[in-house]
């Protein structure tokens, strides 16, 4: 008799929005007849996405979310209001109860950004969804790296790259002790004066279901890597083909794994633009038909406002001519990378990359039956080892319906995913994980260290506390509260200065 076959990874499917007019990932597509994006400033457009998320079992309701328009391509906001994406946006945090009261088990994930949000603010928030969506709600942590937001923000220009993450590493330590530790019995105030925050209160709002929301994280940077491997739960990863992806995800699960985590419980979901058809015929038709309502300078601008590089003084049918102008090499290499990728050696011109930035952009994006788009999943499964998928829409609610009534009983036929949630009417990290009771962060999770009555203010309290000057086997300690010590230096000490440093 042979062996039992290995039993599939159960994976998880989210719904990638953002509250603005349009398709964020796809613009121009508003003018299809059948697209209802227009509707996205009222409460019925949301309710009816949260109902049929629900229906097909999604995970995840993802926001994307900016702070600013895309005014890089051509030094203006034209091209980006014109494509009817990343604008007339609402702030999505609003709509999250709305959807929560129609459903019992979809949950809900927020950006918010550790560079411009109060921490006390951005604690008070989440956990106020976190009670009215019953436990459903996570948290995308950003750094946020656009001039446009630090302009609109009062920020004359944005942080460096890691210094945003250093403010973001002690902004988590804030937040987990203001969610942490909090009991009924005894009301804890936070007293931190750190290098980049202060506060001094108790957390307002009493504890939440889930006490932590879901942490996600976007990020595959060497800092971003290591901030992921210690703080996320679930991270969204970019990439064209697996190959290009697997690198990032093995990196940040030997991370997690150093620090004493399960590797498998960070989640990875890898963002992807599928357009599928019944027939491979029909798939094709939806695809030609969204080539044709493409807005190609809203691509353009999309692209611009994520690289900061302005590609309007191309000619849009003329193959790019990258002469070592302001952006030009790191132009080059994009175009590169993505011909590696697909395996096309096309020149490049403007309007093509225009074209493919409105069709799916920096996603891959597969076009056929069930049967085909879910070989691409498998394919992703296996060679990158990812837990999932944010699925992002050419068309609302129409791509989003394939997805549940095309797309996902041929997993379900696979076996990669489930008839129903693993806890209906659970948590999301309860039905993240798979596991009832699984309220709060896990045990071996950094956060779980600030867990009442522990008295733990976290790392970036630690180094801060615990920066001496030795001079001749003397210390002089400055603490949180601008307390001085002195005494000598002990063994044990000299260790953990070694150890912290």
């Amino acid at each position: 008799m042979s062996p039992p076959s290995p039993q599939k990874k159960h994976i998880h499917l989210n719904f990638f929005e953002n509250a603005c007019t349009g398709s964020h990932i796809s613009p121009g597509q508003w003018r299809d007849l059948s697209d209802k994006t227009h509707g996205k400033d009222r409460l019925p457009y949301w309710l009816s996405l949260a109902q049929l998320a629900e229906k097909g079992k999604i995970s995840f309701i993802f926001f994307a979310d900016s702070y600013s328009l895309f005014d890089i391509y051509s030094s203006s906001i034209s091209p980006i209001l014109r494509a009817g994406a990343h604008c007339a946006a609402l702030d999505p945090m609003v709509l999250i109860p709305a959807m929560a009261s129609v459903t019992k088990t979809v949950g809900f994930g927020g950006t918010g950004s550790t560079s411009y949000l109060n921490p006390y603010i951005l604690a008070r928030t989440m956990s106020s969804l976190d009670h009215l969506t019953e436990g459903r709600v996570a948290w995308n942590v950003v750094t946020s790296w656009s001039k446009s937001a630090a302009l609109a923000l009062g920020k004359e220009d944005v942080v460096p790259h890691d210094k945003r993450y250093e403010v973001a590493s002690e902004y988590m330590d804030l937040v987990y002790r203001f969610w942490d530790t909090y009991d009924a019995e005894k009301v804890k105030k936070i007293e931190h004066k750190g290098q980049y925050l202060k506060a001094s209160s108790p957390h307002q709002t009493h504890p939440s279901p889930q006490r932590t929301p879901v942490l996600f994280q976007a990020g595959t940077s060497k800092v971003g890597r290591e901030f992921g491997s210690k703080h996320a739960e679930a991270i969204y990863v970019g990439g064209l083909v697996p190959s290009q992806t697997a690198p990032s995800i093995a990196q940040i699960r030997a991370g997690a794994s150093a620090q004493g985590r399960d590797p498998q419980s960070i989640k990875f979901f890898v963002g992807i633009t599928p357009i599928l058809g019944a027939t491979l015929e029909e798939a094709q038709a939806k695809y030609e038909r969204a080539r044709e309502n493409a807005d190609v300078a809203g691509g353009l601008a999309q692209f611009s406002g994520y690289t900061g590089i302005d590609l309007s003084r191309f000619p849009l049918d003329e193959v790019f001519e990258l002469k070592d102008a302001p952006g030009d090499a790191a132009t080059h290499t994009f175009l590169e990378n993505f011909n590696k990728a697909t395996g096309n050696a096309e020149p490049w011109t403007p309007r093509r990359l225009g074209e493919t930035m409105a069709l799916g952009g920096f996603h891959p994006a597969p076009v056929g039956t069930p049967e085909m788009v879910a070989d691409v999943f498998e394919q992703w499964i296996g060679e990158a080892d990812v837990d999932g998928f944010n699925i992002a829409y050419v068309t609302s609610p129409g791509s989003f319906e394939d997805v549940v009534y095309l797309l996902r009983p041929e997993l379900v036929k696979r076996g990669l995913m489930w008839e129903d949630y693993d806890i209906p009417g659970g948590t999301l990290r309860e039905n993240l994980y798979g596991v009832e009771g699984q309220k709060y962060l896990r045990d071996d999770h950094y956060g779980h260290k600030f867990k009442y009555p522990s008295d733990f203010e976290g790392d970036t309290a630690v180094m801060s506390n615990m920066k001496q000057e030795v001079v001749n086997g003397e210390k002089s300690e400055v603490t949180s509260n601008g307390v001085i010590k002195g005494g000598p230096v002990t063994v044990d000490e000299k260790a953990a200065l070694h150890q912290a440093a």
